[in-house]
C-alpha cells in the first residue's frame, strides 16, 4: 500500500482573463497527449526537465493518472572508478477534472520526491505559465490539510456528531507516556492521565492482535449526538492520548461524513496534509502489460483498476461550483 497526499487546483482570476468559465477544459487539454505539457524547473543549463506519461481512464476521461518522473545521479564504481549512473524513480500522480471536481493525488514516494509539496510546486509552476500565456488567469495546485482545531469542528458538528476514531500509533509505550507527562504543562482544560496505562496496554494488546488500528467511541444510545465532552475521566484520556501521539482524530457525522482533526495543530508545521492509503498495483496496471510475477494484465483488470482509483477520487473530492469560486487575493 501507498499514501497519497491530498491536494486541490485552484484557478485564479485576473482582471485580463477570457474564457474563465472553460478552465476545467483548459486543463483537460493540457494532459491529452504525454507531450501536451513540459514540466521542468530552471533556466538555461540549470533547467531540468521531469518526464511523464498519461492515462486517462476510459471509464471517467477526465480522471487522469499521470507517472511522474524524477531523474537522480546515483553513484556507482565502474573500473574500479568512481562514476554516476542515471536513475529515474518515479511516483503517481491522479488528477481529477470532471465537471466541478478540483482534486489532486500525489504519491508519497521518497525515492522519487523528498515530499509531495516538490511535485505540486512543479506541477504549478508549469501549468501556471501555460495556462496563463493561452488563457490570461493562473493556477496553482494546493495542499488540503487536516482541519486545525478538533473542538472547533466538534462543536460546529453538535447536533450531527455520532463517532469518533482515535488511531493507533507506531510509537512505542514509554515515548507516549513521555509526551503524555511534556502537556501536563500545556495545562489542557481535558489533561487527565489518570487511565492512561490502562489505555495503552489495551491498545497495544489489539495491535498486537493484528486487529484494525483504531479505536472507536460513540453515545451509549444509538441515535444520540456526540456533544463535545471536556468533563468525563473517558473522553479527557481519549483525548490527552491523542494529543501526545499527534494523530488525527475522524468525526463521524450521522449521514456519514467524515472530518479527520488534530487535537492541537502547529500552524508552522505543513506535514499535516490529509492522506489516503492506496494499493499502486491498480496504477502500474494502466501502464504495463505484465505484472511484476510475469502475468498478463487482462482488459477487465484495468476495469477493476479503474473502479479502484474512481473510487478512492470521490473519496477525496475537492468540490467547487459557482461564479469566481477561486479568485486571486
Amino acid at each position: 500500500m501507498s499514501r497519497f497526499a491530498q491536494y486541490y487546483i485552484k484557478y485564479k482570476h485576473d482582471a485580463g482573463c477570457y474564457e474563465w468559465e472553460e478552465r476545467q477544459k483548459h486543463l483537460g487539454l493540457l494532459f491529452e497527449r504525454d507531450e501536451g505539457i513540459e514540466f521542468f524547473l530552471g533556466e538555461g543549463t540549470d533547467r531540468k526537465v521531469y518526464k511523464h506519461r498519461v492515462y486517462h481512464l476510459t471509464t471517467a476521461h477526465d480522471i487522469t493518472v499521470m507517472r511522474f518522473a524524477n531523474d537522480i545521479d546515483i553513484p556507482v564504481e565502474r573500473d574500479f572508478e568512481p562514476a554516476m549512473a542515471k536513475d529515474e524513480p518515479s511516483c503517481f500522480v491522479i488528477i481529477d477534472n470532471r465537471e466541478n471536481l478540483r482534486t489532486v493525488a500525489i504519491q508519497k514516494r521518497k525515492r522519487a520526491f523528498s515530499n509531495t509539496h516538490k511535485v505540486a510546486k512543479i506541477m504549478s509552476f508549469c501549468i501556471d505559465q501555460q495556462l496563463f500565456k493561452e488563457h490570461c488567469y493562473g493556477f496553482e495546485v494546493v495542499p488540503d490539510y487536516y482541519p486545525k482545531d478538533l473542538f472547533e469542528v466538534w462543536e460546529r458538528q453538535q447536533e450531527h456528531a455520532q463517532q469518533m476514531r482515535f488511531g493507533v500509533p507506531e510509537m512505542e509505550r514509554d515515548e507516549i507516556l513521555r509526551k503524555v507527562q511534556a502537556l501536563k504543562d500545556k495545562k489542557r482544560d481535558y489533561y487527565d492521565d489518570t487511565l492512561m496505562g490502562s489505555l495503552l496496554e489495551v491498545l497495544y494488546a489489539q495491535k498486537q492482535a493484528k486487529y484494525k488500528g483504531h479505536y472507536t467511541v460513540m453515545p451509549e444510545q444509538k441515535k444520540a449526538a456526540l456533544y463535545v465532552d471536556k468533563s468525563s475521566v473517558f473522553m479527557r484520556n481519549l483525548l490527552t492520548f491523542a494529543e501526545a501521539v499527534d494523530e488525527p482524530i475522524e468525526l463521524v457525522t450521522n449521514d456519514g461524513g467524515t472530518f479527520r482533526c488534530f487535537i492541537d495543530s502547529d500552524d508552522e508545521n505543513t506535514d499535516k496534509i490529509v492522506s489516503h492509503e492506496f494499493n499502486e498495483a491498480y496504477l502500474e496496471m494502466l501502464f504495463n502489460q505484465t505484472r511484476k510475477d510475469g502475468s498478463k494484465i487482462e482488459p477487465e483488470d484495468r476495469l477493476r483498476a479503474e473502479e479502484q482509483i474512481v473510487e478512492l477520487m470521490n473519496s477525496m473530492k475537492h468540490e467547487a461550483t459557482g461564479e469566481g469560486e477561486e479568485q486571486a487575493a
